[in-house]
């Protein structure tokens, strides 16, 4: 560990509150309410028009609606919203909340996609949000899903704005099967691997419901499809999707 590196551990275990340091820059921060840097938080790769209407991530329009994938692949998500562009900034903010142990920056970037999807004309028809599971063993190495601490971030901006905000839950659908960590894979792969990794505990909970399933980033699209598929075969009437980070098509 180089002496900057040991410096700034030592305040942020001693002297700042934990998340002392911005997770893209480095730098302390001094105001602890905060979780990026102001320059940071300005510099955001916040997705902007023209974005897929199936999935959310940025398209060269080309007169299309839709990204590549969305229209070569049966997806079986209607509609969604993806937050940053999974590039430098957004996969360090990804990395910080995965594997940093930093939950509550996962919250705090959730409120700011909630009150952007207050603005999406489909959230009137959500009636859950839902965010995507990790097996067990999973959660007990990392102590928390961070799906689900951008889900409580997303409900809490979106009660903000829309009173009351659509039902947060994690007892509904869960992992049954440990899937290896998917970086690197294909999409093919990737499908194998998920393929009857998910069960829905409580069917009659969801019987016709919209529901808008959470996780943090959009690469192939294959765990949404896999988890979206789950929901609607267990009754669901539809779903949406949100990710904090999406792959450009």
């Amino acid at each position: 560990m180089t002496l900057k590196q040991t410096l700034l551990t030592f305040l942020e275990n001693n002297l700042f509150l934990k998340n002392g340091t911005c997770p893209i820059c480095g730098k302390v921060l001094f105001v602890t309410d905060r979780f990026l840097c102001h320059q940071c938080e300005d510099d955001l790769p916040i997705i902007n028009n023209p974005t897929c209407v199936r999935c959310g991530r940025p398209i060269f329009r080309d007169h299309r609606d839709v990204c590549n994938p969305c229209a070569k692949l049966n997806l079986p998500f209607a509609t969604g919203y993806a937050h940053l562009n999974y590039e430098d900034a957004g996969k360090k903010i990804v990395h910080a909340i995965k594997f940093k142990d930093r939950p509550y920056l996962g919250i705090w970037v959730g409120t700011q996609m909630g009150a952007a999807i207050a603005q999406c004309r489909w959230i009137d028809e959500v009636d859950l949000i839902i965010p995507v599971p990790l097996h067990p063993n999973r959660q007990s190495e990392r102590g928390y899903n961070q799906s689900e601490k951008i889900a409580q971030g997303i409900h809490e901006g979106l009660a903000q704005k829309n009173s009351p905000a659509p039902e947060l839950t994690t007892k509904i659908l869960l992992r049954s099967r440990d899937t290896p960590h998917q970086i690197g894979q294909g999409r093919e792969e990737r499908l194998r691997n998920l393929t009857g990794a998910f069960n829905v505990e409580t069917a009659e909970t969801i019987q016709n419901k919209t529901i808008l399933l959470v996780d943090d980033v959009l690469t192939t699209g294959a765990t949404l499809a896999e988890t979206s598929a789950t929901l609607l075969e267990a009754g669901a009437a539809q779903v949406c999707i949100a990710t904090l980070c999406a792959v450009t098509e």
